[in-house]
């Protein structure tokens, strides 16, 4: 029996299967841990697609119609329940509301201008002639959080009137009580500058109850003092011819300036310390002051008349209350039934 060859299979044989070189782990699972494979689901976002339905709107031409498509855009796979009609109203309801809050919002903490004869400062130069005085500007807006305390509640409770080169007819203050405390310089002030004048036909200060009474820098053609009580008195006036009878009659395209009384004010001021001023008659009656005194500075008129007055502050006759001083210039003086006698006006 022949023996039996069995063929070898050589290594580098070309029919032999190749074998894959080993795996090697990635450098994270051999040093730090396995992170499995992980295979997320799919998934399908489905946005709303637009869609634009055609309108047809017709046009008249001379014989009859022509229509055009005008595309109004949609969105497909968006609906809201109601129809038109109701949108349409829900959406006019929302842009109200948003309108009420924004306005709401608007207003919040805004205050009302003041009306006359509120306690505020009033500018009579803004009025056209034969208006009248009637909205004034809050002294909040000139103060700030630096104010001392006791100056804002002084500032808030003054009523001040700025003629600034006004010509106003009548002025009319009366029945008020008034006054502060303290830190109260004067109660009552009709005030200018030098050149800048208030020029009235005439002034009446009658029965007026005050601390002090000071006139100066002043020219008055026919001075008129009666019946005065006075904790001493000062009335040492200059005689001069050049002083002029003011004359102020025409109502015509004058400020009108509403009567002030009954109010509730710690002192009142009328000022032309920008512009010389015109009005008819001043007044100032039936007015009880404490604490301070009136204050009658650069003005001219055709009469001034102080009477059945009592002016005081206690400081014996010595120390004169009512003062008229040698800046004042007259053409003329007429002084009856005046008392000196020590008076303290609380």
């Amino acid at each position: 029996m022949e023996p039996q060859h069995t063929q070898k299979t050589s290594k580098n044989s070309s029919n032999s299967t190749p074998q894959k070189p080993p795996h090697k782990k990635s450098f994270f699972k051999k040093v730090l841990f396995v992170i499995p494979d992980v295979r997320l689901p799919r998934v399908k976002l489905n946005f709303p697609a637009w869609r634009t339905p055609g309108v047809n709107i017709g046009l008249p031409t001379l014989k009859g119609k022509r229509s055009f498509n005008l595309r109004i855009p949609s969105i497909k796979g968006l609906r809201v329940v109601g129809g038109v009609w109701k949108v349409g109203t829900f959406g006019l309801a929302v842009g109200l509301v948003v309108m009420t809050i924004a306005i709401f919002s608007a207003v919040q903490g805004l205050q009302a201008a003041p009306i006359w004869p509120e306690p505020a400062l009033y500018e009579a130069s803004y009025v056209q002639p034969d208006k009248s005085v009637k909205v004034g500007q809050d002294w909040s807006q000139f103060l700030n959080d630096q104010t001392p305390a006791d100056v804002r509640k002084l500032q808030t409770m003054t009523l001040q009137l700025n003629m600034s080169g006004a010509r106003a007819g009548d002025i009319t203050i009366s029945n008020l009580d008034i006054g502060k405390a303290s830190g109260l310089s004067d109660a009552i002030q009709l005030i200018g500058a030098s050149g800048k004048w208030l020029e009235c036909d005439e002034i009446i200060i009658s029965n007026v109850v005050a601390t002090a009474l000071s006139l100066e820098n002043s020219e008055i053609y026919e001075l008129v003092l009666t019946n005065n009580i006075a904790d001493g008195l000062s009335v040492s006036p200059t005689l001069d011819n050049a002083v002029l009878d003011i004359v102020v009659q025409s109502d015509r395209g004058t400020v009108k300036v509403p009567a002030v009384s009954n109010g509730d004010y710690d002192r009142i001021i009328i000022s032309t310390i920008t512009a010389s001023s015109q009005c008819r008659t001043l007044t100032l009656s039936n007015i009880k002051a404490f604490g301070a005194g009136i204050n009658i500075d650069y003005v001219k008129a055709g009469k001034l008349t102080i009477q059945s007055s009592v002016i005081g502050s206690g400081s014996g006759i010595n120390s004169a209350d009512f003062v008229i001083t040698a800046t004042t210039k007259i053409q003329s003086l007429s002084s009856t039934g005046n008392v000196e006698r020590p008076v303290k006006i609380q």
